[in-house]
């Protein structure tokens, strides 16, 4: 492959892994990097997290170059994220299949439905159109978000290493190309909760990240846990909006041009002695 292959949650762990680290020279990680990557989840850990791990990998799908991938097994039931789909049983085995799809196919269980958008790669669909690949990107300059029907840690990819490279280049392509890091998601990459903790770091002046963590665990007005607090404190500092516990210039500009702006002079002023 082009891109380091990444494995990350249960799968980095777990027996299946090291077949794919076999076929792909893939890694495993605990965190996932801010280049080019195509990183492999379980699709049952991913429906299974919460909100905001959900949130998260999703999340990191919106700079391009980023490719997160779901594997098999699945869970029952519909996920919401990033849009609805889910992973029904097939009653029998799928045939017109082609590359690594025809390889697998004895091994098929689910086909997918919902909102999820069938990419123009082979394979994505049997010959009876049922679905084996979905997609779904943040925006058309994004990275993608995709899952598949196909149990890419079997054994049998080992006998086919062309197919299964050619298979993932096929989707990796389709993520774009990856940005500079000196590149910021622009201010619609922001949610809710990062303008909120924007406004709360700037309510008043703070020591360091760790001053700012405990006031905002004891705070009336900001329900963040400490977890989440820290987690979104890092996803602004990796898009160069704070540095320590401070906003920089491009975030208070976000801040005092967005619907928040009111509130900062309002804490402000509520904090006064």
């Amino acid at each position: 492959m082009t891109v380091p292959v990444l494995l990350y949650g249960p799968l980095a762990s777990h027996r299946r892994g090291k077949i794919l680290q076999e076929a792909l020279s893939a890694e495993k990680v605990t965190k996932l990097p801010g280049g080019h990557a195509a990183a492999i989840v379980f699709a049952d850990s991913f429906q299974g997290a919460d909100e905001t791990e959900q949130s998260r990998l999703v999340e990191w799908t919106r700079m391009s170059g980023h490719l997160l991938l779901l594997v098999p097994p699945f869970v029952p039931g519909a996920c919401t994220r990033p849009v609805s789909w889910r992973a029904e049983r097939l009653e029998s085995t799928p045939r017109g299949g082609e590359g690594l799809s025809k390889v697998l196919a004895s091994e098929v269980a689910y086909r997918l439905d919902g909102k999820l958008q069938t990419p123009a790669v082979p394979g994505a669909t049997w010959g009876d159109l049922s679905v084996c690949v979905g997609t779904y990107r943040l925006h058309p300059a994004a990275g993608l978000f995709a899952v598949t029907c196909l149990p890419l840690w079997s054994l049998a990819v080992l006998d086919a290493p062309k197919e299964l490279e050619d298979w993932l280049a096929s989707l990796v392509a389709l993520s774009g190309e990856s940005q500079p890091t000196t590149q910021q998601p622009v201010e619609s990459a922001l949610r809710p909760d990062h303008y909120g903790l924007l406004v709360f770091l700037l309510s008043k002046s703070f020591a360091d990240e760790e001053q700012a963590i405990e006031a905002l665990g004891s705070s009336p007005i900001f329900r963040f846990s400490s977890e989440r607090g820290r987690s979104l404190l890092k996803e602004l500092f990796d898009r160069g909006l704070v540095t320590g516990a401070v906003p920089t210039t491009e975030a208070i500009e976000l801040v005092m041009k967005s619907p928040y702006a009111p509130y900062v002079n309002a804490l402000r002023e509520v904090s006064i002695p």
